[in-house]
């Protein structure tokens, strides 16, 4: 009797502590405005991809490793979705890190970009003679 009472009591727990955790709660994550897609091309480009899901009035910033603003832009209240290559010019950019910073004043998204001067180097070959 004993047996089946303590089994009955575990089984009973059990099963209670499965229904709590099947039970929704109300800290679901709310579905984001945007997301961000990007990736680095050559002859340094960076390809931005925005998946804009509500309409809402997105900025985007690029800025330097100093915090200085390089690049500024406004995006109008659309659904539609935004694409930009941005071509960092060797002559005017010097390597180091830059920032992304992707805001509707809800969510933000900050990417960050290593911008890198390898210089080239020249192959060589050797014919020898015998």
């Amino acid at each position: 009797m004993n047996v089946l009472l303590v089994s009955l009591l575990m089984a009973a727990s059990v099963i209670n502590a499965q229904a709590a955790t099947l039970n929704p709660d109300d800290s679901t994550p709310k579905e984001h405005s945007f997301e961000v897609g990007m990736f680095m091309e050559a002859e340094w480009t960076v390809n931005l991809m925005l998946a804009i899901h509500q309409p809402k009035r997105i900025m985007i910033t690029l800025r330097n490793e100093k915090g200085v603003v390089i690049y500024r832009e406004y995006l109008k209240k659309s659904t539609t979705n935004y694409r930009r290559k941005f071509k960092f010019d060797k002559s005017e950019v010097e390597s180091g890190v830059y920032q992304f910073e992707i805001s509707d004043n809800q969510q933000t998204i900050v990417r960050r970009v290593e911008v890198v001067n390898i210089p080239t180097v020249e192959s060589q070959r050797y014919i020898t003679f015998d």
